[in-house]
């Protein structure tokens, strides 16, 4: 790794521990469960990677199905603006893999209810916003959107991170530190988490292992993408203990608390 362009790992993974939960949690309970409870209906339970609401029929519980993306999406544009404006090599990789995490799960859902019928998108009778009329149509649709917008996303992260680190090939270790670190760790603590959940191994894998290794996949591209330029802007995150520390923190509250899941 260049001395001009150097990524701590371990910053990486203090910034993957706190952000998945927090990123989830803004999906569950920001999201549906925020949805729920303002229609009037019942958070029966909120759990690492779902919510249960009860009393909503109709178009009500439509809008407690789509609240998670929605949220989702609002998130990525407020991060892709407040990245724009940051300064700081910290804050903007911070502010960074907020909007392309929040933009890749958003763009995934679409996919994964597209190709599978269910989820939270799900046209199906036992999807989120089923039973709909000619449920392929709606697959089909929600498949088609869902990946022009993720392969878009992918683009965009790539020239993103390129404008921060610069197109030199020895940038390239970093961009995968970056990228392929923050992925693992992610999608690891997600699955660990998942296995808590009460439900059964359907959550974690069609929940915890479908929004993080899944949903984020798109890192993996990110990471690869080879730099062919000869330009290094000089980008440097350092090894922080702090942050490392409120990452397990974080991640062990909600591995505690909504693991093995709250009802009410």
């Amino acid at each position: 790794m260049s001395e001009r362009t150097r990524i701590d790992p371990v910053t990486i993974v203090g910034l993957g521990l706190l952000m998945m939960p927090l990123l989830t949690m803004w999906h569950e309970i920001g999201g549906h469960a925020a949805a729920c409870a303002v229609q009037g209906g019942h958070v029966a339970t909120i759990g690492a990677f779902y919510v249960d609401c009860d009393g909503l029929t109709g178009v009500p519980r439509i809008i407690v199905a789509c609240a998670g993306v929605t949220v989702d999406a609002l998130l990525a544009t407020i991060a892709f603006g407040l990245w724009r404006r940051a300064t700081g090599d910290l804050a903007r990789l911070a502010l960074w893999y907020v909007w392309v995490t929040k933009g890749f799960v958003a763009a995934g859902y679409f996919c994964f209810s597209g190709v599978s019928g269910v989820g939270d998108l799900g046209p199906g009778p036992e999807g989120g916003i089923g039973p709909l009329p000619m449920p392929w149509v709606w697959r089909a649709a929600f498949l088609a959107i869902g990946a022009l917008a993720y392969w878009r996303l992918i683009v965009a992260a790539i020239r993103t991170l390129t404008g921060m680190l610069g197109d030199a090939a020895a940038t390239g270790a970093a961009r995968r530190t970056i990228a392929h670190v923050y992925y693992g760790t992610i999608g690891v603590v997600a699955v660990l988490v998942g296995l808590l959940n009460p439900v059964g191994l359907f959550i974690t894998i069609m929940s915890a292992a479908a929004s993080s290794f899944g949903g984020n996949a798109g890192f993996i591209s990110i990471g690869f993408a080879g730099p062919s330029g000869t330009t290094e802007r000089g980008f440097v995150v350092g090894r922080n203990w702090a942050l490392l520390a409120a990452g397990v923190l974080v991640s062990g509250a909600f591995a505690v608390v909504l693991g093995p899941s709250m009802r009410f």
